[in-house]
């Protein structure tokens, strides 16, 4: 690649852009933060420029509050480690068991099946 002035630098991430969203599946907010960026690069309205820069900034909002509130897994089971320990759990096989099924439904339930089932299940027992 040679040395791009400015003009094509932008010509080059526009059509980067271009590619990089055809290849995200359906409408994502990855998707629109990238179209955003796109759009900023594409137009020399002020208007929509400033409407662009709106969008990316209530993306990354959004994506730093979703990470500074998210769960590793190795919090969640440290926490579950934390509670069987505070009630005193009688048997510790049953405990180690619990726990490793834990891990393995941590790995294989997304954040929505999990939210689900904590409302039906916890939350309606209360």
């Amino acid at each position: 690649m040679t040395l791009l002035n400015d003009e094509e630098k932008v010509a080059f991430l526009i059509e980067l852009l271009d590619r990089q969203i055809d290849n995200l599946p359906g409408e994502n907010s990855f998707a629109n933060y990238l179209e955003s960026i796109r759009s900023f690069l594409k137009t020399k309205d002020p208007i929509l420029q400033k409407a662009a820069i709106s969008n990316c900034e209530l993306f990354i909002d959004n994506i730093s509050h979703v990470l500074v509130n998210c769960n590793t897994s190795k919090q969640a089971v440290g926490s579950l480690i934390a509670a069987f320990d505070k009630v005193g759990y009688a048997d510790s096989m049953d405990a180690a068991a619990i726990i490793i099924e834990f891990e393995e439904l941590l790995k294989q339930m997304s954040e929505e099946e999990a939210e689900k089932l904590y409302r039906e299940r916890w939350l309606a027992e209360k």
